[in-house]
């Protein structure tokens, strides 16, 4: 366990070794979200944004894709052996 203090501004030092072990450097972003009374706090990154042409075969695609969200078709996996376990369902 890691335990730190919060500083002036409300400011917080991650841990050098947590830092290494998840390859947080200077300049990352980090989310932060509250889950009950805890501090998550999630490395990120961020990914131009980017111009596509799709066929129209791809925009068919892209467009059922969406409608299944729309409509809670997708299930969110939290690994990989929950995907495959799923699947073989």
């Amino acid at each position: 366990m890691s335990l730190i203090q919060v500083r002036e501004k409300a400011q917080i030092t991650i841990p050098s070794r947590i830092r290494k072990e998840l390859g947080i450097k200077k300049g990352d972003y980090l989310e932060i979200v509250k889950e009950d009374d805890k501090i998550v706090i999630i490395p990120k990154i961020l990914v131009d944004k980017v111009s596509v042409n799709l066929s129209a075969k791809g925009e068919e695609m892209l467009k059922e894709a969406i409608d299944d969200v729309k409509k809670g078709k997708v299930k969110i996996h939290n690994d990989v052996t929950h995907l495959i376990n799923d699947l073989h369902k």
